[in-house]
């Protein structure tokens, strides 16, 4: 279970009623005690009034003056989708009451807090640029969802990614890159990052990756202006 999911389980566990054991909700949710212990404090955080007692035959329960816990029904690649795609609205001014701020710090609850200082960046880490010429326009290639989801899972955890990407001119290469930031310039969505062999900021339109791999390394991130500098020298205004 991704930790979305399995945090709805363990509220219609607990709202199912009575006391449950560490040890048994940890094993029918397939998790450490640790693990488990974590979620618990999550769902505290969602608004959860949650008792414990310890001693033989103690356990937790979901106290009788909690609030009803409505599922989140997101996968965690769903969430992330919808974080970045309210931090895009965000850049392109689309917010018809400007409380996307408030609803994005709301569903981040749902994460690690360990994730939350990275999703509350996620807002810096997205501009929006002139579009593009029609000529260039007309280059416009299918979209790949894999791909997007790969770079929107590496953009927002900080990790790595392996990519096969085609420029313009037809060359293919492999490439292993730091996800720092997206532009966009109407219509192309443009991944801003570090390139580890060329040890430079390259530039890589979303439609030429053919494939995406997300890594497990976790790089530091680097100072934005870095990257729109970029944006600026290779003609892109924002």
């Amino acid at each position: 279970m991704v930790q979305l999911e399995r945090l709805d389980a363990l509220a219609a566990r607990l709202a199912t009623g009575g006391s449950h054991t560490v040890a048994e909700l940890a094993a029918g949710l397939g998790v450490s005690p640790r693990t488990l212990a974590r979620d618990l404090q999550l769902l505290r955080q969602r608004g959860a009034v949650i008792d414990s007692e310890s001693g033989p035959g103690g356990g937790v329960r979901l106290s009788r003056a909690s609030p009803s816990l409505a599922p989140l029904s997101l996968r965690e690649s769903q969430a992330i989708e919808l974080l970045l795609a309210m931090a895009a609205s965000e850049a392109l001014g689309l917010s018809l009451t400007g409380e996307l701020a408030g609803v994005r710090a709301q569903l981040a609850r749902a994460f690690a807090p360990a994730d939350r200082t990275r999703i509350g960046a996620l807002r810096q880490r997205i501009r929006v640029g002139t579009p593009v010429s029609a000529q260039v326009q007309q280059t416009r290639l299918p979209e790949r969802p894999r791909v997007r989801r790969a770079v929107h899972t590496a953009l927002v955890r900080y990790l790595r990614l392996k990519l096969a990407y085609t420029a313009g001119d037809g060359r293919r290469s492999q490439r292993q890159v730091e996800a720092h930031a997206l532009l966009m310039a109407w219509p192309f969505w443009y991944l801003l990052t570090w390139d580890m062999e060329r040890q430079a900021v390259r530039t890589f339109r979303l439609d030429r990756i053919e494939s995406a791999e997300v890594a497990p390394e976790h790089f530091r991130p680097m100072p934005l202006q870095v990257f729109w500098d970029h944006c600026e020298g290779v003609g892109i205004a924002l």
